[in-house]
């Protein structure tokens, strides 16, 4: 506990001298840092109502996050990702790109004015069944009906059995619900303005592994038409549900995407994006209680020395008795 609260002192005092700033624009990334949001809540909103909170960070949180990505990162769009990718300008020293899955209404009532604010483009995924039948995602109706623990679960049942079971659910949206979708005029409206993109996200929201392929096409391609035909004009990226390999998508999954269309594919998998991942383009997961000062560093300090490991195949050296206080915050 001494520790926890020692690491946490001293990151906040890392990042009010700008110590992750400078350590950001010394090193820079090497690759494409993307980040998986979901939901945004009210700063002030009472947390027994939102079911897997953690999903969904404040505006507060939000808000702080982009300040800091703004001043010492470079966020990009998809189309100056993908035009460095086709022989275009190069990326920025410090690319960052921000995603939103599921299709909350909240990433444009509480979500959207912020990136505007700060001028950041994001990448919005959405799931196509509730926003045309406007309904709750099957897994906020899941937990109001049965709990959290439940929903696990629910997805790990074959597909045909899990449609049926999601269909007995509860759906129906409350008034001012923190977990309403977007409707078809503010996929639209979201569509249309500046730096936003939305992508695919299955229809349903299936675990797609769960599915046969010919299961798994009809998701996946009825999801893209459906916004497609809303937004008017061709959707080129997709995020997998839930986003693990094997446990959430397979093999089957990438080729249908592909068969698709889709040109980009995005999962859960923590890491940097390499140009060479584009149907399996990894995604850092960014939960409700990471302050700002974590955010910082993860950027600066964990990811990077994770990533290093990880290609190194070596693990996490066992800390000593003597560890400095100061190590304490730059190690994770």
């Amino acid at each position: 506990m001494v520790k926890h609260k020692a690491k946490l002192v001293i990151k906040e005092l890392l990042l009010r001298t700008r110590h992750y700033q400078r350590r950001l624009k010394r090193d820079g990334f090497g690759a494409v840092a993307v980040l998986c949001y979901h939901g945004l809540r009210s700063t002030n909103a009472a947390d027994d109502r939102v079911s897997f909170s953690g999903l969904h960070v404040t505006e507060r949180e939000f808000e702080s996050h982009c300040r800091f990505l703004k001043d010492a990162c470079h966020p990009i769009s998809l189309d100056q990702w993908q035009a460095s990718l086709h022989g275009g300008p190069p990326l920025p020293a410090r690319p960052v790109l921000l995603t939103f899955d599921d299709g909350y209404r909240s990433v444009l009532t509480l979500a959207q004015p912020i990136l505007q604010k700060y001028g950041i483009p994001a990448v919005v995924f959405v799931c196509s069944d509730p926003v045309e039948n406007q309904e709750l995602l099957w897994f906020d109706a899941a937990t109001r009906s049965c709990g959290e623990a439940e929903v696990e679960a629910l997805g790990k049942l074959p597909y045909a059995v899990w449609q049926k079971t999601c269909a007995k659910l509860r759906k129906v949206i409350d008034s001012d619900d923190p977990h309403t979708p977007l409707n078809v005029q503010e996929i639209k409206t979201l569509a249309a303005m500046p730096g936003i993109e939305i992508g695919g996200h299955s229809a349903s929201h299936a675990r797609l592994a769960r599915a046969s392929r010919h299961e798994q096409f009809g998701e996946v391609l009825r999801n893209r038409k459906s916004l497609e035909e809303w937004i008017g004009r061709e959707v080129r990226a997709f995020a997998y549900p839930n986003g693990l390999p094997e446990k959430d998508y397979n093999g089957d999954s990438i080729s249908v995407v592909k068969d698709a269309g889709y040109e980009l594919a995005f999962t859960t998998v923590q890491a940097y994006a390499k140009d060479v991942q584009q149907l399996e383009i990894p995604r850092f997961l960014m939960l409700a209680g990471i302050s700002t000062a974590e955010l910082g560093h993860r950027l600066a300090y964990s990811w990077p020395r994770h990533e290093s490991i990880a290609a190194s195949g070596l693990t996490c050296p066992r800390k000593t008795p003597l560890v400095r206080i100061w190590d304490l915050a730059l190690r994770r």
